[in-house]
């Protein structure tokens, strides 16, 4: 049997990673891109695991349709702390009336989400240099016979 994932019916990334999370206590992924659509792929095994956490690093950008949402640090920004919060809020706004995300369905996933960073089981953060990895850990339960599991390739979340 090959370890290869090429995405065909047999093969392919959502159902591993589905099947990982299941099977997880805790989740570690560096990706180069941030997608919502990858997080909405998540969603479902998230949801069936409410134990699991997950770490998302992106190294490089996050999706056109958030309109620049990203959490950095930008030493040379003249802009103050307010106007930066500011200008996220408006992002945020602005991504979530576009018509792919104003559905009932994202919705609700977007409420789940949000609790999870509540409750500190999401955390999403910007690398502080470019980085296009694509790397994704699987810390294991206990009742699993390995401790760890990862998967590697051209994928972003």
């Amino acid at each position: 049997m090959t370890n290869f994932i090429t995405n065909s019916d047999q093969k392919d990334l959502k159902k591993r990673l589905t099947l990982l999370i299941k099977n997880s206590d805790k989740l570690k992924f560096l990706v180069g891109f941030f997608y919502f659509s990858g997080i909405r792929e998540l969603y479902e095994g998230m949801k069936n695991n409410p134990e699991v956490s997950l770490d998302i690093l992106v190294g490089l950008n996050v999706d056109s349709g958030v309109y620049g949402i990203v959490e950095h640090g930008n030493q040379d920004s003249e802009l103050s702390r307010e106007e930066v919060s500011y200008n996220f809020m408006e992002s945020v706004k602005k991504s979530l009336n576009t018509e792919s995300f104003d559905t009932e369905e994202f919705y609700e996933q977007v409420f789940y989400f949000v609790n999870l960073i509540k409750s500190d089981k999401l955390r999403i953060r910007k690398t502080t240099s470019p980085n296009h990895a694509k790397l994704y850990i699987f810390k294991l339960k206990e009742s699993q016979v390995a401790k760890h599991r990862f998967i590697t390739g051209s994928s972003n979340l």
